[in-house]
C-alpha cells in the first residue's frame, strides 16, 4: 500500500507498506519507521489532513537554530506573503512561530538533508536563509540584525513588536509544574546553563551560583526539557532573575521586564559572538533589564560575583 502527498505537484512523503515493513520518504530521503516513528507521525497525520490539497504554493524552510527563528518570526513582514507555505526543520521552530507570529502556520519537516541549493531550484523550495548565507553573515562582522535588514532591505523600526502569545492554558500548565517542583513561584532565579553555540561554563560555576543564591533564600528554577518554550517563558517571566549562558532560547526572553544577566563565552567558529547576537541591538529587547558578560574579556569569578549582588539588591 502506498500513500502520496504532493505540493506542487512534487511528491514530499511517501510511505510503502507491505507485511513485513514499513517505509517512509521525506523528500526523497527514507528513515526507518521503527526510530522514527514518533518524531513523523504527527506530521504525517497533519500534512495529511490538512494540506494534501494544496497546490501553486511557494515552500519556505527554516534551516537554522532557535535564536534565527525568533528574528524571522520578529521580521515576517519583510518576508513573508501570503502564498508562502513555511516548514520548520526543527520542533520548537513552530512553538517560536505560535508565539510571535501566529498568524502563520507553521509545518514541521523533520530532520531531511535541504541543505543543497540544487534540491530547492529542482523542487521549488527556498531557505528563508542558507546556512552559507548565514556563515557570510557572521563574517561581515556587522550585528546579525543589522545584516538580515540590509538581505531584506528592510527598515525593522516600522515594525510594532507585540509580547509573545501565551495561551492560559500554557500559562497554567507552567504554574502546575511549578508547584509540583515546589517552587516558591514568588521568589525563585531561573537558571540557564546550556547552549549549542557556545562553549559550556565550568558545572562549578553553576553549583556555587545555586548555592549562594540559596542562602540569600531564593529558590531555583533551571531551564529544562521538563518545561516547553512557551512553559519556559512563563516561568521566566515570573522570577525574580534570569541568567544564561547566551542561547537562541534567550531570543525569547529578551523582551521580559525581568533583570536578565547573559554570558558570553567562546564559540568555536567566531571567537566572540557578541559583536554579532548582542540583544543591545535587538529593538523589541528590554535592554534597560539586560547586562551582557563575556568571558572573553572578563573574568569568570567577577562575572559571578557581579550576578549574585545585582541579583540580590
Amino acid at each position: 500500500m502506498q500513500r502520496e502527498f504532493s505540493l506542487c505537484g512534487i511528491p514530499i512523503i511517501k510511505i510503502k507498506k507491505s507485511e513485513n515493513y514499513e517505509k517512509r520518504y521525506f523528500l526523497g530521503i527514507q528513515y526507518k519507521t521503527k526510530k522514527y516513528a514518533p518524531r513523523y507521525h504527527s506530521f504525517i497525520d497533519a500534512f495529511a489532513n490538512n494540506t494534501s490539497f494544496i497546490t501553486n504554493r511557494n515552500i519556505k524552510v527554516i534551516l537554522n537554530n532557535l535564536g534565527e527563528a525568533v528574528i524571522y518570526a520578529r521580521t515576517a513582514k519583510f518576508w513573508h506573503n501570503p502564498n508562502d507555505l513555511i516548514f520548520g526543520t526543527h520542533l520548537q521552530h513552530s512553538d517560536i512561530f505560535k508565539m510571535f507570529a501566529p498568524e502563520i502556520p507553521i509545518f514541521y519537516c523533520g530532520e531531511a538533508n535541504l541543505i543543497k541549493p540544487e534540491d530547492y531550484n529542482t523542487n521549488h523550495f527556498e531557505a528563508i536563509l542558507f546556512d552559507d548565507k548565514l556563515i557570510e553573515m557572521n563574517n561581515n562582522k556587522k550585528s546579525f540584525l543589522t545584516s538580515w535588514a540590509e538581505y531584506l532591505n528592510a527598515d525593522f523600526s516600522t515594525i510594532s513588536y507585540k509580547p509573545a502569545h501565551i495561551s492560559e492554558e500554557t500559562k497554567q500548565c507552567a504554574l502546575n509544574k511549578a508547584k509540583s517542583l515546589h517552587i516558591n513561584i514568588n521568589n525563585f532565579v531561573f537558571l540557564m546553563p546550556f547552549a549549542r553555540s557556545m562553549e559550556l561554563l565550568p558545572k562549578e560555576f553553576w553549583n556555587d551560583l545555586e548555592r549562594d543564591f540559596r542562602a540569600k533564600g531564593f529558590d531555583i528554577v533551571y531551564n529544562s526539557k521538563m518545561f516547553s518554550i512557551a512553559e519556559a517563558y512563563v516561568l521566566a517571566s515570573l522570577s525574580k532573575s534570569i541568567v544564561a549562558l547566551r542561547s537562541g532560547f534567550c531570543d525569547t526572553l529578551c523582551e521580559l521586564k525581568v533583570p536578565q544577566h547573559i554570558i558570553y563565552t567562546h564559540n568555536e567558529y567566531h571567537g566572540d559572538l557578541q559583536p554579532m547576537y548582542s540583544f543591545y541591538d535587538f529593538p523589541w529587547a528590554a535592554k534597560e533589564f539586560i547586562t551582557e558578560y563575556n568571558t572573553n574579556n572578563q573574568p569568570l569569578c567577577k562575572i559571578q560575583q557581579d550576578i549574585l549582588t545585582s541579583s540580590t539588591k
